[in-house]
């Protein structure tokens, strides 16, 4: 049964008199905290990343809680606010296949929510995506009825918590920030209830659901190790120990450069390595010393000027998960180094997707400072991908963004951004 079918198989009768899904009630009720992160603040653009949602009684004894990632197919925005980078929802469940879960722990319970017009403005269009009606959600604001009751000046989440004495615990995750919207709640009930004008509608009851999905939480290893060039090992196939001349490895670190370009590795590049590997004779230990040697390569080039920037120690890092090895002294390593490549982009298209990873004098890049020093390094700035497009600037390697799955479908060829502007001579911090 695809889902739009199983959606509409939940969806509960309106009330004949009002025409709503969602019931007045002023009977006692489960309420339900949710707090979301999202790529952006346009709901009906950006999209959800992470879901959080806690179950209280109607006294205020936690009953249940239920986070995931959940992948927007698309770049993942203020990643410096939420923390969440695309490497985090590599396999995470998107929206469509989360929405029959969300809906059964929603069913039957009143909302709360801080800002909530904004977390249900999001859950409504997020909804709409996928051809099923919500219905007009009402959810109780922690963001302004303890501010309106003069309980609290600041309608921060984090100040308010301030103000009440609440432990804010992993606040912008979505099930941090839901547990201290849910104990704002209890503490505004407890201290104005009589005072309030009213509660919110009540969920429709949505029919209990098995978990359809396996959560994704922040933390944990991303399913990435298939497409990782230490798994390279496994697949060469050949005697450990095996002499290799000094121009095979030099072939060998020559592919490494072009695969890793956009700092990410697809499966089609990870067996072509391996082939490659296994027909030219590189044994196990001689990749892993090609791997270690490239990598201390990019470090000597990254620390040429006499320091190592926060973005080029990114780079490292990132370099250092792929190869799958880890930190060497460089007596161990080959004598040899990937070489710059002796290319100009000059007179190239290029174009730019995601939020800037760069700074200059501690100054974030915006689009229009990423446009003008590309330009004025002699490049074509493009606003989209097409066929004609030279050169995608990737923000994050992982991008799953329209732009970058173009790009792919194209087979454009995708830079990651510190190694773009290193490539262009313009110096980041």
């Amino acid at each position: 049964m695809s889902v739009l079918r199983s959606l509409g198989s939940l969806e509960p009768r309106r009330d004949r008199t009002t025409g709503s899904i969602w019931r007045q009630d002023n009977n006692p009720t489960d309420w339900v905290a949710l707090d979301l992160e999202t790529t952006g603040l346009r709901w009906r653009t950006d999209r959800i990343v992470e879901v959080g949602l806690v179950r209280y009684d109607p006294q205020g004894h936690e009953l249940d809680a239920w986070t995931t990632l959940l992948d927007p197919m698309r770049d993942m925005g203020a990643t410096h606010i939420h923390g969440i980078t695309s490497r985090d929802v590599l396999g995470a469940p998107t929206f469509r296949d989360a929405a029959r879960e969300i809906l059964a722990r929603l069913s039957d319970a009143r909302l709360v929510a801080h800002n909530a017009r904004f977390d249900l403005a999001f859950l409504q269009f997020e909804f709409e995506r996928i051809g099923f009606e919500l219905g007009e959600p009402e959810a109780f604001c922690t963001m302004t009825v303890p501010a309106d009751l003069g309980l609290v000046e600041n309608r921060r989440l984090a100040g308010c918590c301030e103000e009440l004495g609440i432990r804010l615990e992993d606040h912008h995750s979505a099930l941090g920030d839901a547990r201290a919207t849910g104990a704002i709640l209890f503490y505004t009930l407890d201290r104005a209830g009589r005072r309030l004008s009213g509660l919110p509608a009540v969920a429709p009851r949505w029919p209990a659901v098995e978990p359809l999905i396996t959560p994704r939480l922040r933390g944990q290893p991303a399913p990435f190790m298939e497409s990782q060039l230490g798994a390279l090992a496994d697949r060469v196939g050949v005697p450990r120990g095996l002499p290799v001349p000094e121009q095979t490895a030099l072939a060998y670190l020559g592919l490494m450069d072009q695969v890793l370009e956009d700092r990410r590795l697809s499966q089609e590049e990870v067996q072509g390595l391996a082939e490659a590997a296994r027909e030219w004779g590189i044994g196990v230990e001689a990749a892993a010393d090609l791997h270690r040697a490239y990598l201390a390569g990019i470090g000597e080039l990254a620390i040429a000027d006499g320091v190592i920037t926060a973005a080029e120690r990114a780079d490292l890092q990132r370099l250092t998960e792929l190869l799958g090895v880890g930190p060497t002294s460089p007596k161990r390593l080959l004598p040899l180094r990937p070489q710059p490549r002796d290319e100009s982009f000059a007179g190239r298209s290029v174009c730019f997707t995601g939020e800037s990873v760069c700074t200059i004098n501690g100054q974030p890049l915006s689009r229009e400072d990423q446009e003008m020093r590309a330009s004025k390094a002699g490049l074509i700035i493009k606003s989209s991908v097409s066929a004609k497009l030279d050169l995608l600037v990737l923000a994050d390697p992982d991008s799953r963004s329209g732009k970058a799955r173009r790009a792919d479908e194209l087979g454009i060829r995708k830079i990651a951004e510190p190694a773009f502007w290193r490539a262009v001579g313009v110096g980041i911090d």
